[in-house]
């Protein structure tokens, strides 16, 4: 049995997970939420649970002597796919199937561990490796991780507005006010599809350590998906280029400035300021990242395990962020079709094939979303170009775009292509090219990859659908994080290879000057990250630095200590204006209740059931504040099956001015319970 005990916990999972759990779980203290102790004690289950299902599966496709960063990306993958599965299967709670999945990997790792030898010991570079990707992930992360903190107690929210959406998601899913309603922002009504499967693991923490979305948002989601990224990267340049091509993957694709801070200085193609507003991405880029790393192996080995465990990660990118997706799986595809041996000796039909297959691809994007209520399928380069050269100025080429469109659609277009690349690569898109003029002789068919992505991502801009929102930039512009991640990983490990050539002492000496620099540049650009998190923009006025009402945490705090389930709540004054969040959205991340209605907007722009609904529960609010006494409201809400309301402004609704009937009151809102009389 000691023997048994040695094997499942002196390995690389404990090993790793001891190097993790600390930063993480001072990540998710700083929120303010949980103290440091009971964080660290979350967060080494989780780790070890998600580093022992991660090396599981490296050894079911033979796979053992990958990095932990590579088990790493493969177990939250697989942890969060499975929970995911077991929480819309069973329709049980994200901690519940995190407690089953759990059972599962740590009862499959007893019984390998007692059958089979113990695979690759720990390694000391490989750990070191991993406690970079943590070390970056605690200089990113730590701001927006107390972001919480600092709303409670100035009412400023120092992040991206949107992690208020992203709290209340993952409340739907893992807190017990909230799950049993469906829809967070609809309550009652049933979950519209999206890429959920990072969520969760911060929706696993909300039941057990009784939090609500927001700060799980904030200092469990984003580090968890930025060490992914982080794990990805790390693990595609050490199968590009061993271990220094591992730390100088990930050095260059978080330590150096991204292009939205110079050369044309085009704010929204800003890398970080894209993964860190939106962290489902850093998920579907770590995810990626590995599939093409498991790629490159099959190249060299011919497993064909090696093959479809890269499928399955790049396939499976649509459970965690569909606008990589969209990018990352067509282009996997296409290397992954060139590297089979047939087609390589027949490039000519690998050629037509390949060209058949753009064709379909544009068929079916024609019957797909033609299909699909309110989603637009006409031409968008022409908008979109527009929209991300003209509408982000002042930038670096101010004007240009608009001298470019006096020559035609012939020129102005192409003109606009480029410059999209150029505003979204930076200096990469010369460097990289050079690049591969200086390795041109050692090239393979695996490094045809990022210009598969460039290519196709050039036919996202011209074939991207509008969603029902009318954002043009869904698939136009998000998935360009896929590029640039890409092509800067790519560089780096191509100059690594050469410098690796001199000498038979080369890798020795730059994995050690590599690691150096990188821990050296941590420290350098600790104090800076803030200010490269941030786009700046006069559209984004107000949004990565959010004044919230007076008294909107506390009130948020009284609804989590005060309701009970099945409980909702509706707030007054929904506007039908296009909004980023509304008070209904800030209270439901911040008490993990479900909604009468959030953003009438964005509930309404599709036709359908959902559209219908929403209309209603709008007419039935603005009733509720026409009423003329504070008896006939409170039974409005009633009938409306709305447990407590409300109210912001100045002074209580009109049938209340005073507040007298409120059960709470401070600041500018004030809470009523329809159950009082």
């Amino acid at each position: 049995m000691n023997r048994v005990a040695e094997r499942v916990l002196g390995s690389r999972p404990l090993a790793a997970t001891l190097l993790l759990a600390p930063p993480l779980a001072w990540l998710f203290a700083a929120s303010g939420a949980v103290s440091f102790l009971l964080a660290l004690a979350a967060m080494a289950v989780l780790c070890f649970v998600v580093m022992s299902t991660g090396f599981l599966l490296l050894r079911a496709v033979g796979a053992s002597e990958q990095p932990s960063a590579a088990a790493w990306v493969l177990g939250v993958f697989a942890t969060c796919a499975a929970v995911y599965a077991l929480v819309e299967l069973l329709g049980i709670t994200a901690d519940r199937s995190f407690t089953l999945w759990a059972l599962l990997v740590l009862t499959l790792g007893t019984i390998v561990a007692r059958r089979d030898p113990p695979g690759p010991r720990v390694d000391r570079r490989d750990l070191l490796g991993l406690l970079l990707c943590a070390a970056v992930t605690l200089m990113w992360c730590r701001g927006i991780a107390s972001a919480p903190e600092v709303f409670g107690r100035e009412h400023v929210f120092p992040a991206w507005i949107d992690y208020f959406i992203h709290g209340g998601v993952i409340s739907q899913f893992g807190d017990v006010r909230s799950v049993a309603h469906l829809s967070y922002d609809l309550s009652d009504f049933p979950l519209r599809f999206y890429h959920y499967a990072s969520y969760m693991l911060p929706a696993a923490f909300a039941g057990p350590l009784d939090q609500p979305g927001l700060p799980l948002a904030t200092s469990v989601w984003l580090p968890l998906g930025f060490l992914t990224m982080c794990g990805g990267a790390y693990a595609l340049g050490v199968a590009l280029a061993g271990q220094p091509g591992g730390i100088a993957a990930l050095a260059s694709l978080t330590l150096l400035p991204d292009a939205g801070t110079y050369g044309l200085r085009n704010g929204v193609f800003g890398y970080y300021w894209n993964i860190l507003s939106s962290p489902g991405a850093t998920y579907a880029i770590g995810i990626t990242l590995l599939s093409v790393a498991f790629l490159r192996r099959y190249a060299a080995l011919g497993s064909w395990r090696d093959l479809i465990a890269g499928g399955v990660l790049a396939s499976g990118t649509l459970l965690f962020r569909a606008n990589v997706f969209v990018l990352a799986f067509p282009a996997w595809l296409a290397a992954a079709w060139l590297s089979l041996p047939f087609f390589r000796r027949r490039r000519v039909l690998s050629a037509v094939l390949l060209i058949c297959s753009l064709a379909l691809a544009r068929l079916a994007i024609y019957v797909v979303f033609n299909n699909l209520p309110g989603w637009d399928i006409a031409p968008v380069l022409e908008t979109f170009l527009w929209v991300f050269h003209v509408d982000q100025e002042p930038t670096a080429y101010t004007g240009l775009y608009r001298r470019l469109l006096a020559y035609g659609p012939a020129v102005s277009l192409p003109a606009g292509i480029l410059l999209v690349l150029l505003a979204c690569l930076g200096i990469f898109a010369l460097l990289y090219p050079a690049a591969l003029l200086l390795a041109r002789r050692r090239l393979s068919t695996i490094d045809c990859f990022p210009m598969l992505v460039a290519a196709f991502y050039v036919l996202l801009m011209i074939w991207a659908p509008i969603p029902p929102h009318g954002d043009t930039g869904e698939f136009a512009h998000r998935p360009f994080i896929v590029l640039y991640a890409v092509i800067v990983i790519w560089t780096a490990t191509v100059l690594v290879q050469e410098l690796r050539s001199q000498g038979e002492r080369g890798p020795d000496r730059l994995w050690r000057i590599f690691f150096v620099a990188a821990m050296l540049a941590v420290a350098a650009m600790w104090s800076r990250t803030p200010a490269m998190g941030h786009v700046h923009a006069a559209w984004a006025k107000g949004l990565g630095s959010y004044v919230a009402a007076e008294g909107v945490p506390q009130a948020a705090a009284f609804l989590r200590r005060n309701a009970k389930p099945p409980d909702i709540f509706a707030v007054s004054g929904p506007s039908l204006q296009v909004v980023a969040t509304d008070v209904a959205t800030q209270l439901a991340s911040l008490s993990g209740l479900s909604t009468y209605i959030a953003r009438p907007f964005m509930q309404m722009v599709a036709p359908g059931p959902r559209r219908e609904l929403a209309r209603l529960r709008y007419e039935a609010l603005v009733s509720v504040e026409r009423e003329a006494s504070a008896d006939s409201a409170l039974a409005l809400l009633r009938e409306l099956g709305i447990r407590w309301y409300a109210f912001v402004g100045p002074e209580g609704p009109a049938w209340d001015r005073d507040r007298s009937r409120a059960a709470f009151a401070e600041g500018k809102v004030a809470v009523y319970s329809s159950a009082s009389r």
